[in-house]
């Protein structure tokens, strides 16, 4: 079974996240981090069957080109069939792939969006119980989640498992490969629609700032950050911001300042359905103002804003001082 170069592309260009890392999949269906880059003759050796990759989702420009809601259990396509319908009812096509338990939902972006933006827009959509893809805000503390490359051969069972789609035909519904072969499911895969993101996500972010404001009971009027002077700290300027306020933009928070935390990685199904983020005024100007009592983890103002833009401190910091709109 060989292929194209053109045919490997177009599983790369969909399917493939981070290209200067990947893992393979074990015989016991577990992953090893590869650390090297991902070459054409990996993709045709995965299609091949000879081995399985597995990609990160989050690219190594810390972008995403596509997203992944993953059921597994046992009848779990029909639980993503639902989600697949919830999603196009508001315009965002996506695709069924089955797998050895359930199966994925793949929506494939036009353009790159950070992972932070992903998960506020398409994590709302996902069940409890079920897995979102990315799982992390950023990859601070690592390349961050992973999924099984499409159209491989899973070494636990030795089973390809094919996109799937809902046939309507008959008088009852059913899910149906969409190809017969690797090749024709590759040329499948080239036609598949990919959403604007920038459109979508612009009304649920939104939406998601104005809930936010609108349920914190801690505040009246939303806090506005300041502009550093030219050689003021990070310290110094995270002193004169209104921690509490601030965080209160991005969190709706009770009165005693807990609210869900945002990071969902550290959180069972990659979000945080019992408020466990606690935020408070700082002990000593500038220093820690929140923390998260299930991972364990706080800090001050910027580290909060670091976290949930996805950015390095360097980048945060510069368009702090420009004074750009975060």
């Amino acid at each position: 079974m060989s292929f194209s170069r053109e045919e490997l592309g177009v599983l790369v260009n969909t399917c493939i996240g981070r290209r200067n890392d990947y893992a393979v999949q074990r015989d016991d269906g577990g992953y090893l981090r590869a650390g090297r880059v991902l070459t054409y003759d990996l993709v045709q050796a995965h299609l091949a069957g000879q081995v399985t990759l597995g990609t990160y989702v989050i690219d190594e420009q810390g972008g995403c080109r596509f997203a992944v809601f993953d059921c597994d259990k046992r009848g779990g396509l029909v639980d993503l069939v639902d989600v697949q319908e919830r999603l196009a009812a508001d315009g965002i096509v996506s695709y069924l792939e089955a797998s050895r338990r359930g199966g994925h939902l793949w929506v494939f972006l036009a353009s790159l969006l950070s992972p932070a933006q992903l998960r506020r827009w398409l994590l709302p959509y996902c069940p409890e119980g079920m897995e979102f893809f990315p799982k992390q805000d950023s990859t601070l503390a690592g390349p961050g989640s992973l999924v099984r490359v499409p159209l491989g051969v899973h070494r636990l069972t030795s089973e390809r498992y094919p996109f799937v789609h809902l046939d309507r035909s008959e008088w009852f519904r059913r899910l149906v490969p969409v190809a017969s072969e690797v090749g024709a499911s590759l040329a499948w895969l080239s036609t598949v629609q990919r959403v604007t993101p920038l459109a979508a996500v612009s009304s649920p972010e939104r939406e998601h700032a104005q809930e936010a404001t609108k349920k914190n009971t801690l505040q009246k009027n939303v806090a506005a950050l300041t502009r550093p002077t030219e050689r003021m700290t990070i310290q110094e300027w995270c002193a004169q911001q209104d921690a509490v306020g601030v965080i209160g933009r991005y969190v709706a928070l009770d009165r005693s300042g807990l609210g869900c935390c945002p990071f969902g990685w550290h959180h069972s199904d990659g979000k945080d359905t019992h408020p466990s983020l606690w935020v408070h005024e700082p002990s000593r100007l500038g220093g820690a103002c929140w923390y998260c009592h299930t991972w364990k983890q706080g800090g001050s103002v910027f580290d909060f804003l670091r976290l949930y833009y996805g950015l390095e401190a360097r980048e945060l910091w510069q368009r702090i001082q420009k004074g750009g709109q975060l």
